[in-house]
């Protein structure tokens, strides 16, 4: 997401818009005409897509569909949709904050953790971020707050107000087995406890056999196949600002990472779906050319995906936990769709998008929620104040490599609906 901007007037350049029938997001001028000729196509009950995507039999000279995995989930509607990030009062989020440290360290209901907590907030007048103690913050403090941390020297939990992103661990574990005597007692942002030792096995849940696998953690042997039920389930259910009783939780990807005296860890890569479909988990960010944002409304919605990541260094124990805009406590429905968009249609309106000039090779293509940040107003929005997340059902391509290594993976997003594309990078 970093090299976003270097990527969107590189990668631009070389793609060349072609609009008959579908739209990007870019191309705003050109919508009404194409908007109304896509409402005109025919759309298919979902079984029957699903019928289509055995047998997908389509010819398109920019892209070779020959290995695509097509992926159409087992679910007779979809929905457009919106999720509040949350509608919490500053003291009730304080509540959640200390809840989520007394589940998870098993401390009794009337421990002051107030004496562990402070209060991040943006100093206008100093231009700067000051940190202070949560019990010595004033009203007008905590009305500017940006982050709320917590450190009471062997576990930290930190979470960002603008976009409720949440960090939250016990550090004492992973120190110890790195023989690292850092003292992290003071560090505001708490302590990370990721991408420690080195790489010694990867597993992507939804292709490899993970039947029977198990490694040495701290405190024992743990079958992966055990660890990865036990993070789907209290991810869901235990933590604030993590997890979301709307949505499910799904390990699709495993990293073993070997520490010190032959002692393993696991880190996973947790995606989110909502009955039954997958809301867009690939971390990645919308490439636009900056010529083209000057143009577009400034309060657009901003399409971004997102995952979870979670570690575990002991059995039936969360290690770490990372996790950013789906902790949906509410969702408004805005539509109910029981058909779509034929696949062939959204290969048409993506081969339509991107230039003739070079063939895409796709690894697969499965619908999915894309999901977007909106925005309360411009102020808010620069200071990455995000109100809610939209979702709207849309085909996902994934890309097999881009010719352009360096800028990372690429994907596009077809409107299920509209038709409309999105490209997207990580």
């Amino acid at each position: 997401m970093k090299r976003r901007q270097v990527l969107a007037v590189l990668l631009m350049g070389m793609m060349i818009f072609h609009m008959a029938g579908c739209k990007g997001k870019s191309m705003a001028a050109q919508a009404g005409d194409e908007a109304a000729a896509q409402a005109e196509v025919e759309k298919f009950p979902l079984p029957e897509i699903r019928k289509q995507a055995q047998a997908l039999d389509v010819n398109f000279e920019n892209l070779d569909l020959s290995e695509a995995v097509i992926t159409v989930p087992e679910t007779d509607a979809v929905y457009d949709m919106t999720f509040p990030v949350s509608t919490d009062t500053f003291e009730r989020q304080v509540e959640k904050f200390e809840e989520n440290i007394r589940k998870y360290e098993g401390m009794e209901e009337d421990a002051d953790l107030t004496q562990y907590m402070t209060v991040m907030y943006w100093d206008k007048g100093k231009n700067d971020r000051l940190t202070v103690p949560l019990n010595e913050a004033t009203s007008q403090q905590k009305k500017e707050v940006q982050y709320l941390g917590y450190n009471d020297g062997k576990c930290s939990q930190l979470i960002v107000f603008s976009n409720f992103m949440l960090e939250m661990g016990d550090y004492s574990v992973p120190t110890k087995l790195t023989g690292d005597d850092t003292d992290y007692s003071k560090k505001e942002y708490g302590y990370r406890g990721c991408d420690l030792g080195t790489l010694a096995e990867r597993y992507d849940v939804s292709k490899d056999d993970i039947s029977g696998i198990s490694y040495r953690l701290s405190d024992g042997e743990a079958a992966l196949s055990d660890a990865i039920s036990y993070v789907e389930k209290h991810m869901k259910e235990d933590y604030y600002f993590a997890g979301s009783k709307l949505l499910d939780y799904h390990v699709y990807r495993v990293a073993v990472r070997e520490l010190p005296n032959q002692i393993y860890y696991y880190e996973f890569d947790v995606g989110t779906s909502y009955q039954g479909l997958m809301l867009n988990k690939d971390d990645s960010m919308e490439v636009t050319p900056e010529a083209e944002l000057e143009d577009r409304d400034p309060l657009a919605p901003q399409p971004f995906a997102t995952n979870h990541l979670v570690t575990m260094f002991q059995k039936d124990r969360l290690g770490f936990i990372w996790g950013c805009c789906q902790n949906f406590e509410s969702v408004s429905i805005h539509d109910t769709y029981e058909e779509l968009l034929p696949l062939d249609e959204a290969c048409r309106c993506l081969s339509n998008y991107i230039s003739k000039g070079k063939k895409y090779k796709i690894a697969s293509i499965e619908l999915i929620y894309q999901t977007e940040f909106e925005y309360e107003n411009e102020e808010k929005k620069y200071w990455g104040y995000i109100q809610s997340v939209h979702a709207n059902p849309a085909y996902h391509f994934t890309l097999s490599g881009t010719g352009f290594s360096e800028f990372g993976n690429l994907y596009f997003d077809v409107n299920a609906v509209s038709g409309e594309v999105t490209a997207m990078s990580n």
